[in-house]
């Protein structure tokens, strides 16, 4: 009989403990008025986070490396099966968390060879791993896509650029953000909450492309399960061959990967298969930066010669006066008018000269053209200059 009542209150203390942990995270004090209220709760739900046994949350409170380590190791299912490749997380209590990480490549770790786990980690390092965990970061480039900067505080220049506006294309980034992202700014709980719901609700699926009637449209049957359908969005950035492309381009058999909205809108897409003339005219026009056009490039693959010469003309000038070339220059350059060319050369060496040695170009040209005269009365007015500079000079 008092085997039974201590089963029976060693039952009852379970049940308090498991009802008091689902209150906990039911009645988290001071998350209701949060902007992340929603994202906190669907996280806690699923055992992603947690919130401290004061019945709190702290929404505001920065988050360590190992604190985010843990977060998405635990939102996308990373398991760690080797031992600990840094020096400084040998006896940490999330070392299994970061070396699931690291297998994956989605940390990198400092030049020292640490993972710093303790520090904070930045609104910068944080979006760049998700944007390595959704398998998007090394090879989609704005440059390549041309796009413009999102916010005005991570320029094209900044080592995060490209997960950054993956990340935003992607919905990651919280609109609470607006026109600055502050890339070095300690991330706090409320924001660590929605950027990984919103990365973990993502559809991402690999597969081989299956042709449907509708171009805007892909069909993926992956190597488990039934076929997915996704809308491509407007702005879509597909990568065919590693190449920027269309979705018009696409061919039937490629394998496929696609990261899409939950509402099932493809965002990126990343395909490769057999070369095609598409394919190569792609790679050509991004070698090209802009110097040739696609109707261009159409125009030499027909062998359209006169097309390409009228169509390039305008682009090369414009090419020639970008890099320094005057504009009477590029009009002799064009125009094959070798007798300006001629004439043109000579006053640019001269101004080349004259910067380099610094003497007027005046002096410069006469030389050139054996102007003895001349020469000798610019000469004679440099040599009185710089004498007059050099008195002048050591009199103070």
């Amino acid at each position: 009989m008092r085997r039974h009542r201590i089963w029976m209150a060693a039952i009852a203390l379970l049940m308090v403990l498991m009802l008091g942990g689902a209150a906990s995270a039911a009645t988290l004090s001071d998350i209701s008025a949060s902007w992340a209220k929603a994202d906190i709760e669907a996280l806690l739900a699923d055992g992603v986070i947690s919130g401290y046994p004061d019945r709190t949350f702290r929404p505001e409170n920065p988050v360590t490396r190992a604190e985010f380590a843990r977060i998405l190791a635990g939102a996308f299912h990373y398991e760690s099966s080797s031992k600990p490749d840094f020096p400084d997380i040998q006896n940490h209590w999330a070392k299994k968390d970061i070396n699931a990480l690291a297998e994956k490549g989605i940390i990198k770790g400092y030049p020292d060879g640490g993972f710093h786990p303790d520090a904070r980690i930045s609104r910068a390092e944080m979006t760049t791993m998700l944007t390595r965990a959704l398998k998007l970061d090394d090879e989609f480039r704005g440059d390549q896509f041309g796009w413009w900067p999102t916010f005005t505080d991570v320029s094209d220049e900044h080592w995060a650029y490209n997960s950054v506006e993956i990340a935003n294309r992607l919905g990651i980034i919280p609109p609470v953000f607006e026109t600055t992202f502050q890339p070095d700014r300690a991330a706090n709980r409320a924001e660590t909450a929605a950027m990984v719901r919103a990365a973990r609700d993502l559809i991402t699926v690999q597969g081989t492309l299956q042709i449907t009637d509708n171009p805007n449209t892909l069909m993926v049957a992956p190597i488990v399960g039934q076929p997915l359908v996704f809308e491509v969005a407007a702005d879509a950035s597909i990568l065919r061959n590693s190449t920027k492309s269309q979705a018009a381009n696409l061919v039937e058999g490629d394998q496929v990967y696609v990261v899409a909205s939950y509402s099932g809108s493809a965002q990126f897409v990343k395909a490769n298969g057999i070369v095609t003339q598409a394919d190569v005219m792609s790679k050509v026009f991004d070698l090209s930066k802009g110097l040739v056009t696609k109707e261009q490039l159409s125009a030499l693959v027909r062998g359209d010669w006169q097309t390409v010469r009228d169509e390039m003309k305008y682009s090369l000038y414009d090419q020639l006066l970008q890099n320094g070339v005057r504009p009477h220059e590029a009009e002799a350059l064009l125009t094959q008018d070798w007798t300006a060319l001629e004439d043109l050369g000579q006053e640019r060496l001269a101004e080349a000269l004259s910067e380099q040695w610094d003497i007027p170009v005046e002096l410069i040209i006469a030389l050139l053209e054996r102007d003895w005269k001349t020469a000798q009365e610019y000469g004679q007015v440099e040599v009185t200059q710089r004498l007059l500079g050099g008195l002048l000079n050591d009199s103070f």
